[in-house]
């Protein structure tokens, strides 16, 4: 992250649908990149990218956000655990597609 402030006037001037969209796509790579084995350095900057896109949200968006940083930075302080990739991986993605569910992009799997 070179420029935290363009990166956050960025994510800030899209539509919060957009952002939501954004926040999910990056919750979903994470999950992709522990799964495979990317460099911890990568992960744990991929982390902190996340839990400042969580910050920015705000309270314009889903009230679990604030939830979800949280867990996102726990794992961040803790990360490299290899015994828990599996674990994060699973967070990750159940985090993207609950804001996605949340946020009215996709509809909720209804058995």
């Amino acid at each position: 992250m070179k420029n935290l402030m363009a990166m956050r006037e960025r994510f800030i001037r899209d539509a919060l649908p957009v952002r939501m969209g954004n926040l999910a796509s990056e919750l979903s790579r994470l999950s992709q990149w522990v799964a495979i084995g990317r460099p911890d350095a990568a992960v744990i900057d991929l982390m902190r990218k996340i839990a400042w896109l969580l910050e920015w949200s705000g309270d314009a968006a889903l009230p679990e956000l604030p939830d979800m940083q949280r867990e996102i930075c726990r794992w961040r302080r803790s990360w490299p655990a290899e015994s828990a990739r599996s674990v994060l991986s699973l967070r990750a993605r159940i985090m993207s597609e609950r804001i996605l569910e949340d946020s009215g992009l996709i509809q909720a799997n209804v058995p």
